[in-house]
């Protein structure tokens, strides 16, 4: 766990800093720049500075810098998904607020809606009553009119998946049913 080091904390010279292992000092003098600003232990640099000098390359040259960007994601992708995903299984907040964007981005719902929705329908599919949510995303799915993007209900994946073979076709589910009706004499 990472302690928090408050600016009056940190170490007054850059040698002092060294011989404690802390990445920043302050020695409350300004730079060559006119900022009282931390500065790094690595190479004495303010921080201030550093974050102007940044901004300029960003403006200045966006390609040469996006190209760094991507290089470093490429070097370092593997271990920065493994943080994704262990912060991931381990935050039930994390999980939620994900959850919430992909209401909102797939059927402008949020993780309330969805809820009470759930309540609503005592914690059943609205068609067939079963309590089996989706096996991968443990939720029920939202089912949504393809035309209006109206939500509908909660579904269990089964239900969702037939009204979708059926192309949302009230005359399709009528003959199906007609169908089962004839064939069970």
């Amino acid at each position: 766990m990472n302690k928090v080091i408050t600016l009056n904390q940190y170490p007054a010279s850059r040698l002092e800093a060294h011989e404690r292992n802390i990445s920043h000092y302050f020695s409350g003098e300004p730079c060559v720049n006119g900022h009282i600003e931390k500065r790094r232990t690595s190479d004495g640099k303010c921080l201030k500075c550093q974050s102007e000098h940044k901004r300029r390359q960003r403006k200045n040259r966006p390609e040469e810098v996006r190209a760094k960007v991507n290089a470093y994601y490429q070097k370092t992708k593997d271990r920065q998904l493994e943080l994704k995903r262990k912060n991931y299984a381990e935050n039930d907040s994390v999980r939620l607020k994900k959850r919430d964007r992909d209401l909102k981005k797939a059927y402008n719902i949020s993780i309330d809606d969805y809820l009470y929705l759930e309540e609503v329908q005592n914690n059943k599919c609205a068609i067939c009553r079963g309590v089996q949510r989706n096996k991968r995303t443990k939720y029920f799915d939202v089912d949504h009119s393809h035309k209006t993007g109206k939500v509908r209900g909660l579904l269990c994946t089964n239900c969702n998946q037939g009204i979708g073979k059926f192309q949302d076709n009230k005359e399709f589910l009528l003959h199906a049913y007609n169908y089962l009706k004839e064939t069970e004499k």
